[in-house]
């Protein structure tokens, strides 16, 4: 039957503010990333060009960040029919390249290392995970299932510092090494 499908027609936001679900600034400063209704967009702070980063209407991005060198962002895609990390370029003009494959679990919170060759995310089941870029490759870095708190690089990019509930539920910082792959304690479980 012939329908007009309400949910496909053109929509007109008269106040897009209303619908931001995200904001993450430039490493220069001069720009900021925008999500709003699935779709990513970067604004001059100053004077320039405002630009639709996303293309695909079909698909809801989210989260979106900017990696360390300003020229890409960082963001959860649906295209899947899983959210998957993927890397698009800043100024809208390039092909969008997938980084996660074949999730089977709900992904938030990328963070980028400050180099841009590492990308840390925890999930659903409160896994914390650590991929390299270039080969692809994720590693769980969580050790339970009791969950991950905060978590951010080093500057220069070696370590990644993450907060951790101990096995009497207290709270623990923990540093993981890129180089070595493993976890130390920083704090004890009291």
């Amino acid at each position: 039957l012939a329908s007009d499908l309400d949910q496909l027609r053109e929509n007109w936001v008269t106040n897009p503010m209303d619908y931001l679900s995200g904001a993450h600034i430039s490493p220069d400063g001069d720009r900021v990333a925008l999500t709003a209704r699935g779709r990513v967009f970067v604004a001059p702070v100053k004077t320039g060009r405002f630009v639709r980063a996303t293309k695909k209407d079909s698909v809801r991005y989210s989260d979106a960040v900017f990696m360390p060198d300003g020229k890409s962002l960082l963001l959860l895609s649906d295209e899947s029919g899983e959210l998957e990390f993927a890397k698009v370029p800043a100024t809208g003009v390039g092909n969008e390249e997938v980084l996660t494959r074949g999730g089977s679990i709900l992904k938030f919170r990328g963070v980028p290392s400050p180099d841009g060759k590492f990308m840390a995310w925890d999930d659903n089941n409160r896994d914390l995970w650590v991929m390299d870029v270039a080969t692809k490759q994720p590693r769980k870095v969580s050790e339970n299932r009791e969950g991950i708190g905060a978590f951010t690089w080093s500057p220069d990019g070696r370590w990644l510092a993450y907060v951790m509930s101990a096995a009497n539920s207290f709270q623990q910082i923990k540093i993981y090494s890129i180089e070595s792959g493993r976890s130390v304690a920083l704090t004890t479980d009291r």
